[in-house]
């Protein structure tokens, strides 16, 4: 029996289990209000570790919520750090040349044909020499930006170290590719701003289309750097194609 009601009972005179005669009111609501109390007290205790496991339940999903965060951030910046070139933040090389396999393949299979560019920045050593790695730098940022803003969202940009880069045109009609090549090197005839200077670099790009002139990975890059190769030996700012090339020889 609890014990504030036992004292309570002993006041009135319950001794032995026996209750004094005139006191059996006394007595039922003394019982009543103590069992009253007593589920009181357990509807508060029920309540209580009911919150409290809430509480707790809520707090593990919030911090299971934001370990998933925080880990969709580390694996995408994994990712990044392996598909990316940290510089430009275009494809590197790696992720590129999986790009290409891809394409070599989703090309095949829907009988499209796609061109692919070799661009080799013109005397870019000398802007490393002349102005710093530090303009360099900038001035390979805003190559990948100029290019990026000039190509469709399904096209595939990459640099593949130094100052080259690559660049796939996919689902191409030929009849138009002349027109589209133009309007990637013009976007080099531009001066370039950097850091309160006007410079003045173009680019070598070579074409190779696929499957006209190569319908594997090896060739295509081959081709294309036999291409750029041919428009720096042409005088440079120019735009070299391996089928001419094919032709001539």
């Amino acid at each position: 029996m609890h014990k504030l009601l036992q004292r309570q009972l002993k006041k009135l005179g319950f001794e032995n289990g026996e209750l004094p005669k005139g006191r059996l009111e006394e007595f039922i609501e003394l019982v009543d209000t103590a069992y009253k109390e007593a589920d009181e007290e357990r509807e508060f205790l029920e309540h209580t570790l009911q919150t409290n496991s809430q509480e707790m339940a809520e707090l593990y999903e919030e911090l299971k919520l934001k370990s998933q965060s925080e880990l969709a951030k580390s694996e995408q910046r994994y990712k990044e750090l392996a598909t990316k070139d940290m510089l430009t933040g275009v494809l590197n090389r790696f992720a590129f040349e999986n790009e290409l396999k891809y394409i070599i393949s989703s090309s095949k299979r829907a009988k499209t044909k796609f061109a692919l560019l070799f661009l080799d920045l013109d005397h870019f050593k000398e802007v490393n020499d002349t102005c710093g790695h530090t303009v360099g730098d900038k001035l390979l940022q805003e190559v990948a930006k100029r290019v990026r803003s000039q190509i469709r969202i399904e096209d595939v940009f990459a640099r593949l170290g130094g100052d080259e880069f690559i660049l796939i045109l996919t689902n191409i009609d030929t009849n138009k590719l002349h027109n589209l090549v133009d309007k990637i090197a013009a976007i080099f005839q531009e001066p370039w701003k950097i850091e309160g200077m006007e410079l003045k670099v173009t680019a070598s790009i070579g074409v190779v289309v696929f499957p006209d002139d190569a319908d594997n990975e090896t060739d295509l890059l081959r081709y294309a750097d036999k291409a750029m190769y041919e428009s720096k030996s042409q005088g440079r700012n120019r735009v070299s194609s391996f089928s001419v090339l094919k032709e001539i020889a």
